[in-house]
């Protein structure tokens, strides 16, 4: 049992946890590279938006487990609390993706975790994307196409 006269915890003020409607929140599914930066902005910006950007990036680490109290291991309510947090964290990053790419990230315990599968399988591809239709439409020109041969040819290269 916590002590209630000790100080430590008694001062201690829990935060509230955010909890996250994926359907309306994430709307934007993730399908793979061609979508992650997308969907990264869009999961950035919520958790901005709600202040726990930090559990993602790392910043807000993992209390410890247990804590002594009148020398006696207890469980840690501050870890309670981050945890809970972390995993209505998880849970809407593996709402928010496509069911094949679920499996990727069920395995990861943490959110930063599961993040950091998705930007290790994604950005590089992303990027590498980016580059390689920036240099295909670099090299269309117009020359004796009609407006519609053109577009069509810059559609193409996109997908």
């Amino acid at each position: 049992m916590v002590n209630p006269n000790d100080s430590t915890l008694s001062t201690t003020t829990f935060p509230q946890l955010v909890q996250f409607n994926p359907a309306s929140q994430l709307p934007l599914k993730l399908t793979g590279a061609s979508n992650f930066a997308n969907w990264k902005a869009q999961v950035s910006s919520l958790m901005y938006g709600h202040d726990i950007y930090s559990y993602l990036d790392g910043t807000t680490l993992s209390p410890p487990q247990t804590i002594t109290v009148n020398n006696l291991q207890i469980p840690n309510p501050l870890y309670k609390i981050w945890f809970r947090q972390d995993q209505l964290i998880r849970n809407a990053l593996m709402a928010s993706v496509d069911p094949t790419i679920t499996s990727t990230i069920v395995v990861a315990t943490t959110s930063k975790q599961a993040l950091d599968v998705l930007h290790t399988l994604y950005v590089n591809k992303s990027h590498t994307r980016i580059f390689g239709l920036r240099n295909t439409l670099t090299k269309i020109s117009k020359d004796t196409k009609s407006v519609v041969e053109y577009c069509w040819s810059m559609h193409v290269s996109y997908k």
